[in-house]
């Protein structure tokens, strides 16, 4: 039951047409790369009321994130940034519900920092721990908001097998992976806030916009293309699922 601070809080966005905040209460949601991408999903998903956030990120804030890492601050440097974004979102919005995983995500932690969670919102900049994701969000039936940035151009999609095809039918392992990818705030951010935009519409109970398809950004042009992903049926992990 919502209190009377959380209705007030809450009281422009429950006018909009079939929006539940108890169901958004209710939610566990994992952030995984609390980076470009997972400040802006993090911090939109608590302003909306989520219940409970799992964040995850084993690093610490360097200056060159500020440009677009909106969690953190100067005074931040040097600091763990699941710690900073725990502070700086418990301060946004204290009725959420945090659990901190300072950890980076690999085979060996994903079930412990997965579990529980209901969906899962990828903030991640390198390939391989998605695919640790993919697998996961396979094996559980549980969604996974993807998301990836390169420049002006962003990437966002929202996977759900068996239902939809996953991310490993659209990309495999050794795909290119440059050393440093050029980002700035805008790109990262306009991302971050689609995928917080495509949990909420499952919370509720809608159909995400992306089930099935991936959104293509452009802030270049300031375009937007969105194509629909396939299954593979030789796909190595959800069509053995």
């Amino acid at each position: 039951m919502l209190s009377d601070k959380e209705k007030e809080r809450y009281s422009r966005q429950v006018l909009i047409p079939g929006w539940n905040q108890e169901k958004l209460k209710q939610a566990n949601v994992l952030v995984v790369g609390l980076g470009g991408l997972g400040s802006a999903s993090a911090l939109y998903l608590a302003a909306a009321g989520i219940g409970r956030l799992h964040l995850c990120d084993g690093d610490r804030v360097e200056l060159s994130d500020l440009n677009r890492q909106m969690l953190y601050s100067e005074s931040s440097l040097g600091l763990l940034k699941v710690e900073e974004a725990s502070r700086r979102i418990g301060a946004l919005n204290p009725s959420v519900a945090i659990v901190r995983h300072n950890a980076y995500l690999d085979s060996r932690n994903a079930a412990e920092i997965i579990a529980g969670c209901q969906v899962i919102v990828d903030g991640l900049d390198s390939l391989e721990p998605r695919f640790i994701l993919n697998q996961e969000s396979v094996l559980r039936g549980i969604p996974y908001v993807y998301g990836a940035v390169q420049g002006w151009q962003g990437y966002a999609g929202f996977f759900h097998p068996p239902q939809t095809a996953c991310l490993a039918c659209l990309l495999r392992p050794g795909a290119f992976k440059p050393d440093r990818v050029p980002v700035w705030g805008v790109t990262p951010g306009a991302i971050g806030l689609i995928q917080a935009g495509e949990v909420v519409k499952w919370t509720l109970g809608q159909n995400p916009s992306l089930q099935g398809r991936l959104l293509i950004y452009d802030g270049a042009s300031l375009s937007f293309e969105i194509i629909s992903v396939e299954k593979d049926p030789a796909c190595p992990v959800c069509s053995r699922a």
